[in-house]
């Protein structure tokens, strides 16, 4: 569980410099969670004197967060609007209906409601000389077709370097998530880091958005100590 804002401000100095965790817990992207992540990625970026991945890495990280919050957000607005979000028919209805009401004030509401109902997103920071690991993760599971759409969009995204060409070639079909998806994997390649440390998943009770940046060549990526162990 993360620590709340107001700790986090006492020690997050601290943790960084004894190379610790850092998480930042929250039920909507307000100024705060921004004011945070910036905070938070200055000083580690700083540290291993890689302050030029500084803004590649916040547009990541915000992206990633802001897609979190809706799924959270749109579980509960299908809940409220008595929709099957497993039944076909119910979800095709309440994703127009969603991203056709969705602002920013629905986005204060239903930020209160997944508060109150234990829903949230948190945004893990772990770090070492080595590299550096996000994880951004909702305790919502997706649907299995939501996962499949996911994949398809990523391996897609894969084929471009330009997300202006992206978009034209999908404009008839590309929501809002794939074009972040295809941002993402985009300025992963513009700074020559490799795609494949980037991944999202889904277990029975939550989401997982990792990223992985190495910073030398002794980053050993979850995947690798997986396989030597």
């Amino acid at each position: 569980m993360g620590k709340s804002f107001f700790e986090l401000d006492k020690t997050i100095r601290l943790k960084i410099e004894q190379e610790s965790e850092l998480a930042l817990q929250a039920s909507k992207v307000s100024s705060t969670v921004e004011k945070y992540v910036l905070e938070a990625l200055r000083l580690i970026l700083d540290k291993y004197e890689r302050p030029d991945l500084m803004d590649m890495l916040y547009t990541i990280i915000k992206e990633l967060a802001i897609n979190a919050v809706k799924a959270n957000q749109k579980r509960i607005f299908f809940e409220e609007e008595g929709l099957d979000i497993a039944a076909a028919g119910d979800y095709e209805e309440g994703m127009q209906r969603f991203k056709l009401e969705f602002s920013d004030e629905m986005n204060e509401v239903y930020g209160r409601k997944a508060l109150e109902r234990g829903i949230y997103v948190l945004i893990i920071l772990q770090h070492d000389a080595s590299g550096l690991t996000v994880e951004v993760i909702n305790n919502t599971p997706i649907l299995s077709f939501e996962e499949r759409r996911l994949r398809e969009k990523m391996k897609k995204s894969m084929a471009y370097h330009d997300l202006a060409e992206f978009y034209l070639d999908n404009a008839d079909n590309t929501e809002g998530a794939g074009l972040g998806l295809a941002m993402i994997v985009i300025l992963l390649k513009g700074a020559n880091i490799d795609p494949a440390y980037f991944r999202i998943y889904t277990l029975p009770d939550r989401t997982v958005a990792r990223l992985e940046l190495p910073f030398t060549d002794a980053f050993v990526s979850r995947r690798q100590a997986s396989a030597r162990s």
